[in-house]
């Protein structure tokens, strides 16, 4: 009876302290969707590393909804929302994609915060003293295994860590943001450099 009641006292405080990190998970988001909602536009400095090695530094901007820009050393990517072109300074070539394609569904904001945890399971712990939100898909629907979301006292995203079975851990660091600042549409706009190489894939 003894050990009967210390199991069951070791199983409660499991599935109260699993249902509080479920709340608490949630909690975590909807102050990092509350943030989103007041920026109307982004700046930040952008360093991704695969694998623990670095191979892109930049920056990136983000306006609403949906447009993007990374300018790197040699590739620039931009998204008004319904098209995305990457265009690689480097090979001179433009690779021109619908903005919906699975491969540019990672670098939404939008989706991450909003969309990807309606079907991924949610848990937070606190590491190099930060709050990190985790998401971890329910199926094999999406392309990674796991996202870890660093979330700084004003609710930013500082670091996102990608398990992609493909291509190894992805991390991806943001600093210096520059929030609202009116960024302008051109921006957002690309036009194909006279003769590089187009390819379009839509």
């Amino acid at each position: 009876m003894k050990y009967r009641k210390i199991f069951i006292g070791i199983t409660t405080a499991f599935f109260l302290t699993n249902s509080f990190a479920q709340e608490n998970a949630q909690e975590v988001l909807k102050n990092i969707q509350n943030k989103f909602n007041t920026i109307n536009d982004l700046s930040a400095d952008l360093i991704q590393s695969v694998n623990g090695n670095v191979n892109l530094k930049g920056k990136v901007y983000f306006k609403k909804e949906n447009q993007l820009r990374f300018e790197f050393k040699n590739i620039i990517i931009v998204s008004d929302g319904e098209t995305s072109w990457n265009y690689n300074k480097k090979d001179d070539k433009v690779i021109i994609t619908d903005y919906e394609s699975e491969g540019n569904k990672i670098l939404s904001i939008r989706q991450i915060i909003f969309d990807y945890p309606q079907d991924c399971d949610l848990s937070t712990f606190e590491s190099e003293s930060k709050t990190v939100l985790e998401l971890i898909p329910k199926d094999d629907a999406f392309s990674f295994n796991s996202i870890k979301l660093f979330i700084d006292d004003d609710n930013l995203i500082t670091k996102a860590l990608i398990d992609d079975p493909a291509s190894g851990e992805i991390q991806v660091d943001l600093s210096n943001y520059q929030l609202n600042k009116n960024l302008p549409e051109s921006y957002f706009q690309f036009s194909s450099p006279e003769g590089s190489q187009v390819i379009d894939l839509r």
